[in-house]
């Protein structure tokens, strides 16, 4: 079943941001695209089959959240991560990105602190400063390609601050916080009143031997400082569907959100994601594992590449996401000459480390998720650029 991530499926000229927007933000229409976080390759048949079902329907008006949307949800979590969701405590949301921003409205007043760990995914910089919070910053600790959190640092930065955003498992750097981890986190957080605003999105894309552990899990007290946003988006390629949601189990917490829920009004769940999600949650588990399979063998392409290609190119362990850090430092290049390699010599387009912030520099971000033989003329284009 492996084969089917092989299919080299033409993607330009179907307005897809990851192949037509490259004259825009690379400026270059031909260069090999490796950015967005959007696999190239199908979603599960049992996906496709829901959706042409209700094209053959051909009535698209308003529909409703059943009980199967809140089944298929607690379904998943219960049987994926152990943790069992209060159906009660779900919110649905047009995406992730949109559902940092009101949470961080809904959470926290204009100059409240708000900790993020650096480099991390860029849109949490935007929801904390377009909503004119504080940016409080605890940056990632680095050692020799792994990476670590600074909990003395936290525990400082906590008094500082009223909302944590967490990435777990984390964008860019890969890393799938332990159990143990994730309790520290807590109870820096339990004891100086800081809410946990967890993106878990990623969650389902874990390699083995490890599993994600949701931090809402870890005990009653944790659950209720902690929101979690997920989406089926990332786990089954689809995030043009808008199935994102918001598992807010706390009274309290329920309330603060439910103000900002009702002014926004996106309630409005859009017919084809509410189908997607519910067929994919049901019935693409046997899909999502071989596509696991897959994945994990990209990263051994790419490890193996690398230390005998290209040894200078440093990267962190892949242990959760299909979105490899990959180190340059070696070659001293400065941000901007390592930008213009990447695009101009190499034909590749990224993801630059700065965007990340504090730690970034020197790094660029590669997407995974594409038929192994393109990922080899990838890294056959790297070499090329960086050998001389």
């Amino acid at each position: 079943m492996g084969a089917i991530f092989d299919e080299i499926i033409p993607r330009e000229n179907t307005d897809c941001a990851k192949y037509d927007d490259r004259l825009n933000r690379f400026g270059r229409p031909d260069i090999l695209p490796m950015w967005v976080a959007d696999m190239d390759f199908r979603a599960p048949d049992c996906v496709r089959e829901a959706l042409q079902e209700l094209v053959e329907h051909n009535l698209f008006g308003y529909h409703l959240k059943t009980e199967r949307y809140y089944r298929a949800i607690v379904d998943w979590w219960a049987r994926r991560h152990r943790y069992t969701v209060d159906p009660a405590g779900i919110v649905f949301s047009p995406g992730v990105v949109p559902a940092l921003s009101h949470l961080v409205q809904a959470l926290t007043a204009k100059g409240d602190g708000v900790i993020l760990q650096p480099p991390v995914y860029h849109p949490f910089f935007w929801a904390v400063e377009v909503n004119e919070r504080r940016l409080v910053l605890n940056p990632l600790v680095e050692r020799g390609g792994e990476y670590a959190i600074d909990f003395d640092d936290l525990e400082a930065k906590a008094r500082q601050a009223k909302l944590l955003i967490l990435c777990t498992p984390h964008n860019p750097v890969g890393r799938v916080w332990r159990r143990e981890e994730l309790a520290r986190i807590a109870d820096i957080c339990l004891r100086h009143g800081v809410t946990i605003l967890s993106d878990e999105i990623h969650n389902d894309l874990v390699y083995r031997p490890l599993t994600h552990v949701p931090m809402a899990s870890l005990s009653p007290e944790v659950e209720r400082i902690t929101v979690t946003c997920h989406a089926a988006s990332k786990t089954f390629n689809i995030a043009g569907l808008s199935t994102a949601y918001v598992m807010i189990p706390g009274p309290e917490l329920q309330q603060a959100f439910t103000p900002v829920r009702d002014a926004l009004h996106v309630e409005a769940l859009n017919p084809f994601g509410l189908r997607a999600m519910e067929a994919a949650f049901t019935r693409g588990e046997p899909w999502l594992e071989t596509l696991l399979e897959y994945l994990a063998g990209n990263y051994r392409t790419l490890r193996d590449y690398c230390e005998s290609q290209l040894p200078r190119v440093g990267m962190s362990p892949l242990e959760g996401t299909y979105l490899a850090w990959l180190d340059f430092r070696r070659y001293g290049f400065s941000p901007e000459e390592l930008r213009d390699r990447i695009i101009q010599k190499a034909g590749l387009a990224l993801n630059d480390g700065p965007m990340f912030g504090p730690g970034g520099e020197g790094f660029q971000r590669m997407n995974l998720a594409c038929p192994r033989a393109v990922l080899r003329q990838a890294l056959d284009r790297l070499k090329a650029a960086l050998d001389f």
